[in-house]
């Protein structure tokens, strides 16, 4: 008797079980046309997480669950991305604002943004991803996405509970469909059935719902946060204190605070110490071990206290910068 041969899962689908937060961050990327987030903080605990993704039609699409929401930030690409909650009583802050229940969170393209969760909160998730021409010509109810590039801000959506429901069942569907029968994504006919119905199930979601008006704070916030990040790129080195960013971008320490915990996750002194610490490891990952002391590397960037630096270099990354550095040596 000859055995049956074993089919290989396709490229286009992924199901995978994440111990890595940055692994899984990356995956979710894939999702959102090759974005590539990258980690404002660490697991604080055994991180756990799960992602089903796959291409289906010309819609990217992916149901997750971590069990801790780590902030991160991406570029979100030239195309429609759209995320919301799959489970009751889970938050995300995005970008400042909170997307939980019935809320559907819009994208702005080309645009970074950065999410995070309340401390130890877990967060389960449904994207979808269209090319702009796809939802060229819906007019109805405030989607009205006729221009080709149409998004000049972010935007939240509120959804009626019915169709909200419909949609986060038709991705469980979606979800086990990955997992259990992933060559049916491969197939033309069922994959264009599965893509028109979450497409019908988005969009019903959208053209019944309500846009969400955004405070004026949260546009005053972002401009902040801009001027913060061109300031960290133009001279890392100097932003050490909350009192020396504040005078670099003319803003007030509270309204900093505030703006930085809404779009970054984190305070503005944090954010910047772990943007020198980033520069640090890049430093150390492209030196000579036998060129280049840590010891310079890190005071180059602003850390001449030596024992707190590798205490929080290894909080940050999970080793030590000898042990970044050694890398090179093999």
């Amino acid at each position: 008797m000859t055995a049956s041969p074993q089919i290989a899962a396709p490229q286009r689908s992924l199901f995978r079980r994440f111990s890595d937060p940055e692994a899984m961050a990356l995956a979710i990327g894939d999702i959102n046309a090759g974005a590539s987030p990258s980690l404002l903080g660490r697991a604080g605990r055994q991180f756990e997480g799960t992602l089903a993704r796959a291409t289906i039609g010309r819609l990217n699409v992916g149901s997750g669950r971590f069990a801790q929401g780590i902030p991160q930030a991406a570029v979100i690409p030239g195309v429609h991305t759209f995320m919301f909650a799959t489970e009751p009583g889970v938050v995300r802050r995005v970008s400042g604002r909170k997307l939980h229940g019935r809320h559907i969170f819009h994208f702005r393209p080309n645009a970074r943004t950065v999410t995070s969760s309340p401390p130890d909160m877990p967060w389960a998730f449904g994207i979808i991803t269209a090319p702009f021409d796809l939802l060229a010509g819906q007019e109805a109810g405030p989607l009205a996405t006729r221009n080709e590039a149409p998004l000049d801000e972010d935007r939240m959506f509120v959804a009626p509970a019915p169709e909200m429901a419909a949609l986060v069942g038709l991705m469980g569907d979606v979800s086990e469909v990955i997992q259990k029968t992933p060559w049916i994504i491969d197939e033309p006919q069922p994959a264009k059935a599965l893509s028109g119905a979450i497409m019908d199930s988005l969009l019903a979601c959208l053209s019944q719902g309500l846009v969400k008006p955004d405070r004026a704070a949260i546009g005053r916030h972002g401009q902040i946060v801009a001027r913060f990040e061109r300031a960290l790129e133009e001279h890392p080195e100097e932003m050490l204190s909350l009192s020396g960013i504040c005078a670099a971008i003319g803003v007030a320490q509270r309204t900093l605070n505030l703006a930085c915990l809404e779009f970054l996750g984190e305070g503005p002194v944090r954010y910047a110490r772990n943007r020198r610490l980033d520069l640090v490891r890049a430093e150390l990952l492209a030196s000579d071990p036998a060129d280049s002391p840590v010891t310079t590397s890190a005071m180059r960037y602003g850390f001449w206290e030596l024992g707190r630096f590798a205490q929080a270099y290894r909080l940050r990354f999970g080793e030590r910068p000898s042990e970044t550095l050694r890398r090179n040596a093999h």
